[in-house]
């Protein structure tokens, strides 16, 4: 019988990418998607007929039980920090047959940094594999910290073989039913609302990055190790935690690129940018400080152990993709 995948988030950017990369090199595993409304359902098995759909939510405690039951691998791929979503499916695997595995999408903002000033560089890189025991202590006043810890704890009480997959700011077009994600189109949206770009600060913070279709086959890949003999090469359980990345920039390099492409399609009149203090962008946006000016270095050294390499272009290289 084909493997069964259970993917919660499967009409979001990175969950809709991962069925397109999965489906592209496995089309006979069964992927079952979790979404919240018939019209998402149909949106996405138009796309892919394939896919079979469990309607509901990350609080629908009776459908995720049941189907993390019945599924070699689940991946979490919605809302990270919602922990009654972890409970939940530990409790299915936990019950089920197969003892499946369970693959969390986290994110890597527990580092973001603006200890030197917003738009001010960090020279501290956390790396998944000098740093991890700091990493795995973080405590909860950082994000995703929580629900990161919960995965773990969860797993070893219930004897469910878990591994976290942090990836940074993610970008590119998707191959999904959501094409895009928040932080770079909701810039580039800014800079258009008010007729010119913006920094904060100098600029100078440094942020990764990973493109969709790169994070998607990091998915792809621990899913097939989980599937593979005794877990193949992932470590799981509880230093089962992997940053995904693929490079970095400065957010000036970024936001450049963004506003030159801007005013050369006459979006903008100008790619000149103005320098914004913390206050003055998050009355743009609230989150504007935390993703726009704050570091974010992660260096991925587990991932890169097991030979992945990204196979996408950079962040740079497809701005233009997202003002098409």
């Amino acid at each position: 019988m084909a493997p069964r995948i259970f993917i919660t988030g499967a009409s979001g950017y990175v969950g809709g990418q991962f069925i397109s990369n999965m489906l592209g090199k496995h089309p006979e595993y069964q992927i079952i998607g979790l979404v919240r409304t018939k019209e998402q359902g149909e949106k996405l098995t138009s796309k892919y007929p394939s896919v079979q759909l469990a309607i509901g939510d990350l609080d629908s405690s009776e459908v995720l039980v049941e189907q993390s039951k019945l599924a070699d691998v689940v991946i979490q791929a919605a809302d990270c920090d919602h922990l009654n979503a972890i409970t939940f499916i530990m409790q299915g695997l936990s019950s089920g047959q197969k003892h499946g595995f369970f693959i969390q999408l986290s994110g890597a903002a527990s580092v973001l940094d603006i200890s030197n000033g917003v738009g001010q560089p960090s020279t501290k890189v956390w790396d998944d594999l000098v740093d991890l025991d700091d990493i795995l202590g973080f405590d909860e006043t950082r994000m995703h910290s929580t629900s990161d810890k919960l995965v773990f704890s969860e797993g070893k009480k219930h004897g469910v073989r878990t591994a976290i997959v942090a990836p940074p700011m993610i970008y590119g077009k998707g191959e999904g039913i959501k094409e895009w994600s928040m932080g770079l189109p909701w810039l580039a949206e800014l800079f258009k609302k008010r007729g010119k770009g913006f920094k904060l600060g100098k600029g100078k913070t440094l942020v990764s990055h990973i493109h969709v279709r790169d994070i998607a086959d990091v998915l792809v890949y621990f899913a097939e190790q989980a599937l593979g003999a005794d877990g193949g090469r992932v470590e799981w359980g509880e230093r089962g935690f992997y940053y995904a990345e693929a490079g970095e920039n400065t957010y000036l390099d970024i936001v450049a690129a963004i506003a030159r492409e801007m005013a050369g399609k006459g979006m903008i009149e100008t790619a000149e940018l103005d320098e914004l203090t913390s206050e003055e962008a998050n009355r743009l946006h609230v989150w504007a400080t935390a993703m726009w000016g704050s570091n974010m270095r992660i260096r991925a050294s587990r991932l890169r152990g097991l030979e992945w390499v990204p196979k996408q272009p950079g962040a740079i290289e497809t701005v233009f993709e997202m003002l098409e």
